[in-house]
């Protein structure tokens, strides 16, 4: 009896210690196991996709004026959104149909030309370059006539060359106004690495606009001249190693039209064509 009684203890000892053992050991690691064979949880939902959708509908309205200011003011506001790159492409080619045009928007006014006005007098007078007038007014000649109707709006353009988000980004008093993706960097501006293998950080810098260089069959036009909107166009900065040129194309020859001695920053041949447009020399540039 007494035989049995030391069994059954001994029995019973065992036992709970390996209940123990197995609330204590075993089973947390078996549901941390099945917690990680579990799909990730979905994110919560985004509240500003509504507002976002909202915006869509005025543009797909064909209303771009009132798109143009649903979506300014959803890039200001929600700038954390799941949906702003998506927001700010729609604002951006919003922003350049309405602006690169004579499409009438409340900021734009009127001038009627005068005897004796040069397209280039104007343009001073207007406080915008010639080229962004020509585009504006869509004129194929600088020559103006007695009496002709010019559109216009204010342009104070800044540009921010950003590493972060790979983007240069286009603000015309103060706001966003369209963002071009950056296909290369120069080496100056790339990763580089200390001794030992550490990142370097970069710097903010500020610079300008230091001219505007169009080339055609590797000549230098200017904006007077037959031709010069279909050119390649460069956007000399004052920060070395930052002059916008477009992407060379694969296996063309190298000429002094194919990218700068000193390096630069490749964009997209469009997005420099319309940058040709906006920026003018003296506009402020920041590399972030």
């Amino acid at each position: 009896m007494k035989a049995l009684f030391l069994i059954v203890l001994a029995l019973s000892i065992l036992g709970t210690g390996a209940y123990f053992s197995y609330e204590i050991l075993i089973q947390p690691q078996r549901a941390l196991q099945e917690e990680k064979a579990q799909p990730p949880p979905l994110p919560p939902p985004d509240p500003t996709v509504e507002d976002f959708e909202k915006a869509k509908e005025v543009t797909k309205a064909g209303k771009l004026v009132d798109s143009r200011e649903a979506l300014a003011t959803f890039v200001e506001h929600y700038p954390e959104s799941s949906k702003i790159g998506e927001a700010k492409d729609l604002l951006g080619n919003i922003n350049t149909t309405l602006f690169l045009s004579t499409r009438p928007t409340p900021e734009k006014q009127e001038y009627i030309v005068k005897s004796g006005d040069v397209i280039s007098r104007v343009a001073k007078h207007l406080a915008v370059s010639p080229e962004l007038l020509m585009r504006m007014n869509n004129l194929k000649t600088d020559k103006l006539q007695i009496g002709q109707k010019l559109t216009y709006a204010p342009a104070d353009f800044s540009l921010i060359i950003s590493r972060q988000t790979n983007r240069v980004t286009v603000r015309n008093q103060g706001r966003f106004f369209k963002h071009y993706p950056i296909l290369s960097w120069s080496s100056e501006h790339s990763k580089t690495h200390a001794p030992g293998g550490k990142i370097v950080p970069h710097v903010k810098q500020a610079g300008k606009v230091r001219d505007k260089v169009a080339w055609l069959d590797d000549e230098r036009v200017i904006f007077t001249e037959p031709g010069y909107w279909g050119s390649k166009f460069w956007i000399e900065i004052s920060i070395k190693g930052c002059t916008l040129y477009p992407q060379p194309e694969k296996n063309a020859p190298e000429t002094p039209s194919s990218k700068p001695t000193t390096g630069g920053i490749t964009l997209a041949r469009p997005a420099l064509t319309e940058l040709a447009a906006l920026l003018s020399a003296g506009d402020p540039v920041t590399l972030e």
